[in-house]
């Protein structure tokens, strides 16, 4: 009956954390819009709006002369090649033409595309000045690179420089590229007539080109605005925004997708930062979508340091920066996922394969709580025999009221049949509750791990291309769900013929919950579903093997 009861409260829990995924999305903190300001003290610009609506000066400064003529001859692409990282820019404009991380490949086997293409329209690492004509002007103009190729390599400065300057006009951007990894230093500067110009860089809309078989992965969720503030991780979706939303003191602000992050980490805490809902181009003639960017403000003296990459928990870790913390662990069950993820890499060193490794875990945790379970399995058969006469004091007392004091009476039967059997209420309570309380941690905490750990994108295992996708055959949700069935029917119940046809409800409904969920969740599932047919079966046939007289085994033994 305990082991009954776990599975229902591991099926109950498997049915809350799914339903609150697909139900509930994070909705963006009240948070009021800060007033334009002028420049902050630290040097850190005001919003462009704030920049832009700021009143004329009542006198004009004296015109300057014209800045020396700084600008390429022509188009060219400019490209950056290191270990981790493909980066190409236009010079017009120093704007990112493609962001492609060479670890992680797309459905093609191409390096997978952060860049998400939505035509003219504002562009990742696009700088903004708040003025609408200069803004235009910088987008337009022949920047002049450094370099038209970049090479990255260890112990170079691997600096990146764009620089132009017409009339009274003169701009910079400037990136510094890790030999390997995935952090990058930018800064920019922008003056007119000597004047420096509040100066703003994004990133958006959106990171990464989800495929159309990620999006239809049960739990997807579209890319999103996230931000690492006082009061913890945050998540914004483009639906709850309405204009800019300004983060104040943010440590990291940017734009996520389930396996890929765009991450700002602002120059000072007081640095200015906000995350916006963009207008998609629409498809097909349909209703376009929103995307999210995220913008800091940036200056020569103190350059932002950009994040994009994957949201590996091991990678962010060593780029500091609290950058780990995109990677939704969970608050109280992180302690136990980050472990657990180290286990699975652990595993896959071993095996050399992640649906073995799944397989292999998923063993190793079952053998660790398979002392709580056996004492589950034996409590369950006790009470299984306790049954009836159970069954009988309570049908004397089921019309009795709850509260009336007759109540009493049937707590002191039951109390009368447990010590009858050499039992106590309180130890079986303990036995049957203490298990599950110990091994529903590390059910959940695993279950995350197969949900964030992007080792899974991409990994084949046997029939399954991909063990972050569905499986194409639904194979091992049917299995999943088959095992189920074979569990109830093994566990000894106390309940009546029609709360048994009720449960044996639960095995279809989860098999076709999980129909579109990953593969490899599903693997875990079966996996974890036949260590406990096997454990079941050995412990019932151990615990009457135990019970059965002296003579009758002998007997068996003659046979």
């Amino acid at each position: 009956m305990e082991e009954r009861r776990l599975l229902l409260a591991v099926a109950l829990s498997l049915l809350v954390l799914t339903g609150y995924q697909l139900l509930f999305a994070p909705a963006p903190p009240p948070r009021p819009s800060p007033a334009a300001t002028s420049a902050d003290p630290s040097g850190a610009p005001p919003p462009p709006s704030a920049a832009a609506a700021s009143p004329a000066p009542s006198a004009a400064p004296p015109p300057s002369a014209p800045v020396a003529r700084v600008a390429d001859e022509r188009e060219r692409r400019v490209e950056v090649q290191g270990e981790d990282l493909l980066v190409a820019f236009a010079n017009k404009g120093a704007r990112l033409l493609s962001w492609k991380l060479r670890q992680y490949r797309d459905v093609r086997g191409r390096p997978e595309e952060m860049v998400l293409a939505v035509g003219d329209a504002s562009r990742s690492l696009d700088l903004e000045t708040g003025e609408a004509d200069v803004d235009a002007r910088l987008r337009e103009a022949l920047f002049r690179p450094s370099s038209e190729q970049l090479t990255l390599r260890a112990g170079s400065s691997n600096e990146l420089r764009f620089d132009w300057a017409e009339g009274e006009l003169e701009a910079t951007k400037v990136l510094r590229f890790p030999a390997r990894g995935y952090l990058v230093e930018v800064e920019a500067q922008v003056r007119r007539e000597g004047r420096a110009l509040p100066v703003w860089v994004l990133w958006g809309p959106g990171v990464g080109n989800p495929t159309p078989a990620e999006m239809d992965v049960q739990g997807y969720v579209p890319p999103q605005g996230v931000f690492l503030g006082p009061d913890g991780v945050e998540r914004v979706t483009p639906e709850n925004l309405r204009g800019a939303f300004s983060v104040p003191r943010a440590r990291w602000i940017g734009v996520e997708s389930r396996w890929f992050a765009a991450l700002w980490v602002p120059p000072a805490p007081t640095t200015p930062a906000e995350l916006r809902a963009v207008p998609l181009p629409a498809v097909d003639e349909g209703k376009g979508d929103l995307g999210m960017a995220a913008a800091v403000g940036i200056a020569p003296a103190a350059p932002a340091v950009l994040f994009v990459g994957p949201k590996d928990h091991q990678v962010l870790s060593h780029d500091g920066h609290e950058l780990a913390r995109v990677v939704d662990v969970g608050d109280w069950i992180g302690p136990i996922v980050i472990p657990l993820m180290a286990l699975l890499r652990w595993a896959h060193s071993v095996m050399g394969n992640y649906g073995w490794a799944i397989v292999l875990l998923t063993l190793l945790i079952n053998l660790a709580m398979a002392p709580f379970r056996h004492y589950s399995i034996a409590n369950g058969l006790k009470m299984a025999k306790l049954a009836p006469e159970m069954r009988t004091i309570q049908e004397r007392y089921r019309k009795v009221p709850l509260l009336d004091p007759k109540r009493q009476e049937m707590q002191q039967e039951i109390a009368a049949l447990y010590a009858r059997h050499g039992m106590s209420m309180g130890k079986q309570m303990a036995v049957g509750c203490v298990p599950i309380l110990l091994t529903m941690p590390f059910l959940i905490g695993f279950y995350r791990v197969l949900q964030v750990s992007i080792e899974l994108r991409g990994a084949s295992f046997l029939w399954i291309p991909d063990l972050s996708q569905t499986d194409p055959l639904f194979v091992t949700p049917v299995l999943m769900g088959l095992s189920m069935f074979v569990m109830q029917k093994m566990v000894p119940t106390t309940m009546d013929p029609a709360q048994q046809r009720i449960m044996m409800i639960m095995p279809v409904v989860l098999a076709g919950m999980f129909l579109w969920a990953p593969a490899g969740l599903n693997l875990y599932w079966l996996a974890a579903n036949l260590c406990s047919i096997v454990q079941q079966g050995l412990t019932m046939r151990l615990l009457r093997d135990r019970g059965a007289p002296a003579g009758k085994g002998k007997e068996r033994r003659r046979a």
